[in-house]
């Protein structure tokens, strides 16, 4: 149950970060989409979402009993920042577990758009101490779940990637406001 957050521990990340916002690209610049990938490439984005279950935050919560918080716009790296500054803690999250579809990278690469800074409706971020049953009660209910990293006792919001290290900025607007 939550208790409150403490260091140490776990940030598990669910659903698939982008894919909201991709869905909206989708929508908006379908016409130019069409002139760069297949139709079996974009037939795959139309039913990815229809693919993921939606499952609102009170569900999340009566499943893992455990209070999730929304991603939403700016992404899951506003999210993170929020879920920091909000618990005044710092944390560490590995960027390669965050889990993000390959059509989401190759849509952002396209518009040059950040897919960590996109918006990601129906994603939830889920702080636990028992992160293993977390993610099996979530994952029995096909709800896809990551473990990115945990809270830590200082301010630093570290994101690794491989050897990388470096920091969380201050949210910036949604990347959707680029092309939209």
């Amino acid at each position: 149950m939550d208790k409150g957050v403490q260091a140490g521990q776990k940030i598990i990340l669910t659903g698939w970060i982008g894919l909201d916002g991709m869905q909206i690209v989708m929508d908006k610049k379908e016409r130019e989409l069409r002139e760069r990938f297949s139709r079996a490439f974009l037939a795959e984005i139309k039913e990815q979402a229809d693919r993921v279950p939606a499952c609102p935050a009170e569900e999340v919560e009566a499943l893992t009993g455990e209070t999730p918080r929304p991603v939403g716009e700016g992404g899951i790296f506003a999210a993170l920042w929020d879920l920091a500054k909000e618990e005044k803690t710092g944390l560490h999250v590995d960027l390669k577990k965050f889990p993000v579809r390959q059509e989401t990278i190759e849509i952002c690469e396209l518009y040059r758009l950040n897919p960590y800074q996109l918006r990601s409706g129906g994603c939830f971020l889920i702080v636990t101490e028992d992160e293993s049953r977390v993610v099996k009660e979530l994952s029995a209910r096909s709800i896809p779940a990551a473990v990115i990293g945990e809270l830590t006792n200082n301010n630093d919001k570290i994101i690794q990637n491989g050897e990388d290290i470096r920091y969380i900025d201050r949210p910036a607007p949604d990347e959707l406001e680029k092309i939209l």
